[in-house]
């Protein structure tokens, strides 16, 4: 029987990436969290869900990506147990094949909003800017 396993998430980076590397290993990755939210019958829902992410993308990651960062991932449901201090644990989380930041440069940390010229920001207070005889349609 055929299967299929995609996972595409929407939300806010919930802790800056942890970037290290495998033990014993060249391979990087890249763990933190996303928070999507859902509104339902006038409450709000916030789910917490573990990424982790491989390679060259971990790297990047780890680059550009911050707390509180809005986040497109795209990927794969993995389920992963261990033993810890004699007790079995278990966790479902995705393993990211893609990533994309939304949001425009103001999200990003090193924006500086004293370098926009507030006044260049302003609308006309009428329209005798443009005319209809300068609009070439």
């Amino acid at each position: 029987m055929a299967s299929y396993n995609k996972v595409v998430l929407l939300g806010n980076v919930t802790r800056t990436p942890d970037v290290r590397n495998l033990p014993g290993s060249a391979t990087v990755v890249a763990t933190t969290g996303i928070a999507t939210n859902r509104r339902y019958k006038d409450k709000d829902e916030v789910m917490f869900i573990d990424i982790v992410v491989y390679g060259k993308l971990a790297e990047t990651m780890g680059m550009y990506v911050t707390k509180g960062t809005p986040l497109l991932v795209e990927g794969r449901l993995s389920f992963r147990q261990w033993e810890q201090d004699g007790q079995k644990r278990s966790k479902h989380e995705v393993i990211v094949e893609s990533f994309q930041m939304v949001g425009g440069r103001k999200d990003r940390a090193d924006f500086d909003e004293s370098m926009v010229d507030k006044d260049d920001l302003k609308m006309p207070a009428d329209d005798s800017m443009i005319r209809d005889e300068d609009v070439p349609f």
